[in-house]
């Protein structure tokens, strides 16, 4: 039971006036993530933590025994998946995550299909699944979206946890944990994340996935940030603005050929 309802403590008005940092301890409870939103609310222990534990279940995963286990740990759980967006790749991951632990899933990609459709609200929708199911995973076309959803059902007598699979063009923060982990795991052997220099490459302005991992890479020390793309595709103000703020090294250019290290053979 979530007695510890942070966000039930201030009103939506309020909760619209944080930054994204101050938001994140109201989505925390015993000081572990509850919902999932943004990638500010992330500290570097707590990524350390979930990398750690995202290692323990792959290595228990590779025996019959260990899958037979992981997937009694939440048996009597269940998830939905309201994927009100196109998503092949992220609703796949999650479905495959609920059955590696044992949450029976179930789906909503099509909201044609849906109550919606005669009138009622997406909020409504939503807050209508928490009343069967235990999480909520969803994926909405309108940014900050998934936040207004927590905080409804924070305020509800039926809060469940809430993870943000992509919201509008603002934060996708699963996906910045799966590229983080993935960067521990290719620098494990060479000193870790801390000191190396990453690049974005491709269309960085609608790209959220962006904007959530810049966002968690200035938790890591001496990380030098290349944002490589054409002038129309290229990162906003918000990062600009995020990244000198946090005064981490970053640089905007259009050649990807300039970024790579001299001693990289070439093809």
């Amino acid at each position: 039971m979530y007695r510890d309802n942070p966000l039930k403590k201030i009103s939506w008005q309020e909760f619209q006036k944080l930054a994204p940092r101050e938001k994140g301890p109201l989505f925390l409870r015993d000081e572990r993530p509850y919902h999932v939103l943004t990638a500010q609310q992330f500290d570097r222990a707590m990524l350390e933590r979930i990398c750690d534990l995202t290692t323990k279940i792959r290595m228990i995963g590779k025996t019959k025994g260990g899958i037979h286990f992981l997937q009694d740990l939440l048996s009597e759980k269940r998830a939905m998946l309201y994927f009100s967006q196109p998503s092949t790749r992220t609703f796949l991951s999650f479905y495959a995550a609920c059955q590696i632990v044992g949450i029976e899933p179930a789906e909503v990609r099509d909201t044609t299909t849906s109550s919606e459709v005669k009138g009622e609200s997406p909020e409504d929708t939503v807050r209508t699944f928490s009343s069967y199911f235990d999480m909520i995973i969803m994926r909405h076309p309108v940014g900050g979206f998934a936040e207004r959803i927590a905080w409804l059902l924070s305020n509800s007598n039926r809060p469940v946890p809430v993870l943000n699979a992509g919201s509008g063009k603002d934060q996708h923060p699963t996906q910045a944990l799966l590229d983080i982990y993935t960067l521990q795991r290719s620098f494990e052997n060479r000193g870790g994340v801390d000191g190396k220099k990453i690049a974005f490459v491709g269309d960085l302005e609608r790209g959220r996935t962006v904007r959530s991992l810049a966002a968690v890479l200035l938790l890591y020390e001496g990380v030098k940030q290349y944002f490589v793309a054409p002038k129309g595709l290229q990162i906003g103000e918000d990062i600009v603005k995020l990244l000198e703020n946090a005064g981490t090294e970053f640089e905007i250019c259009e050649d990807f050929e300039k970024i790579i290290p001299k001693w990289m053979p070439s093809t």
